[in-house]
């Protein structure tokens, strides 16, 4: 088969929706084809058919709108506070203004916890204040949406996934702000309980078509979390089926800057090297809203991270590596290399999430010229891959964003232009660079395996 066969086949235009079925891999998405558009009909079976696998998505960027407003209005505005402190300027968020104008209009409500065309990580973490506290600390709704998570997972025939959350940020009296929880008010344990119940409920009523362990998140601003989110996974980490399998710093990357951000440095450092010394699998946010990706080199060294969810941002440094003199990168050309020399050695696995990547600021493309798309082609996963690096595709926050895992490979096939072979070879790093207990894997990697020889016609090389 011909690149350009392959590419029309994975990008056929638009066709009559009198002739065409529906999507076959929009089962069990959140994105709906609003405009009609068809893709190409062997693309949307490959995508059904294709035994997923996601390592980073966040169970409450992962919430059911609809259920939520739906408890809202049990529950009333008065589950809601007035307002949130932001952390990152101590400005006030006005929640129950913002979500009061909405309690008549579902539309409206789901609007303010969706974050599209912004382009910034800060305005994506407001959507979780609006929602958030209207789950906080009701173990009864939290276990329920995390039972509908799997199913969610298991229609799109994600055959193995690695969610993570915060327990604390989840439970009573949990917050974003240091300043807005009382000492010692928090039960984290109680809502992991909870989540858990809750995943294994779902396991059972899609008949186990995916498996789901956990991953907790530590929070940037909250280093007070730190010591207790390892000593939960140190305790519940053979709690099996769902059990805790690493652990993860989320919203923000200030915890990296060792100067401007002390108080946040080194509680996190120390609790993430006590939980290397634990045995603790170890994924970190990097590289997404810093300006050279040298946190990707900070996650591994200092973290020992051996994954890295998002890691766009050392795009520029490796950009800068091949076109300008070493006074001119961010970092110094030594530095990059021996970066890029222990990526491939240590095969970092990087989490990237596309749609994520756009919505956040992540892939920090041109975007000042009226007019000009971005170009996908030139998206930081499509470099990583092309210099050999470890890549795998995930959702990140699939309800936030409006998207789903399907759809980021549809945005890797139709618009970065990857090959079927590409997109397989995405699924196997990502079964490599699991968690997952090693028969786990080799279950995972058997059911690829048939996966490629019944569509071996489309991974042909061009």
């Amino acid at each position: 088969m011909t690149r350009s066969s392959n590419r029309n086949e994975r990008t056929a235009s638009t066709r009559s929706l009198t002739n065409q079925p529906k999507i076959l891999a929009d089962k069990g998405c959140r994105v709906k084809n609003k405009n009609g558009y068809l893709y190409s009909e062997v693309l949307e079976e490959f995508l059904h058919s294709l035994p997923k696998v996601e390592l980073h998505v966040h169970l409450d960027g992962s919430f059911e709108h609809d259920i939520i407003y739906q408890h809202l209005l049990k529950k009333g505005l008065m589950c809601l506070p007035v307002h949130t402190t932001l952390p990152w300027d101590s400005s006030l968020f006005p929640v129950r203004s913002l979500v009061e104008q909405t309690t008549d209009d579902k539309q409206k409500f789901q609007s303010l916890c969706i974050c599209r065309g912004k382009r910034s990580l800060q305005e994506m973490i407001k959507c979780f204040e609006i929602f958030l506290p209207i789950v906080r600390g009701d173990l009864d709704i939290i276990e329920h949406l995390s039972s509908d998570f799997v199913q969610r997972q298991a229609d799109q025939n994600i055959k193995y996934t690695e969610v993570r959350y915060s327990p604390h940020l989840l439970a009573y009296g949990g917050s974003m702000s240091p300043n807005s929880m009382e000492e010692g008010l928090v039960d984290a344990r109680s809502v992991v309980d909870a989540v858990t119940r809750g995943l294994r409920a779902g396991e059972r009523k899609c008949n186990y078509r995916v498996r789901v362990n956990q991953i907790l998140c530590c929070i940037t601003w909250r280093p007070d979390f730190a010591e207790d989110v390892v000593d939960i996974c140190i305790e519940r980490r053979n709690d099996a089926p769902c059990g805790i399998v690493g652990i993860d710093i989320a919203a923000g990357e200030e915890h990296f800057e060792s100067e401007d951000f002390a108080h946040l440095h080194l509680p996190h450092v120390n609790a993430l090297t006590r939980a290397n010394q634990m045995g603790l699998n170890i994924t970190i946010h990097a590289g997404e809203v810093d300006t050279t990706g040298e946190n990707v080199l900070h996650a591994i060294q200092k973290y020992h991270a051996t994954r890295v969810g998002h890691g766009y941002r050392i795009a520029r440094s490796l950009m800068a590596l091949d076109s300008m003199p070493s006074s001119e990168q961010g970092m110094p050309s030594d530095t990059i290399t021996a970066l890029c020399q222990e990526l491939l050695q240590l095969q970092i696995h990087f989490e990237v999430c596309p749609t994520s990547s756009v919505e956040t600021g992540g892939w920090d493309y041109d975007d000042s010229t009226e007019g000009v798309k971005k170009n996908w082609e030139e998206h930081p996963m499509v470099m990583f891959m092309n210099r050999g690096f470890n890549v795998g595709l995930n959702s990140d926050d699939p309800a936030v964003f409006d998207t789903s895992l399907t759809f980021q490979y549809r945005i890797a096939a139709t618009k970065m232009r990857l090959s079927y072979a590409q997109l397989v070879q995405t699924v196997r790093n990502a079964i490599d660079a699991s968690f997952a207990e090693p028969s786990v894997k080799q279950e995972l990697h058997e059911e690829l395996k048939l996966f490629c020889e019944t569509h071996k016609h489309l991974l042909l090389p061009p």
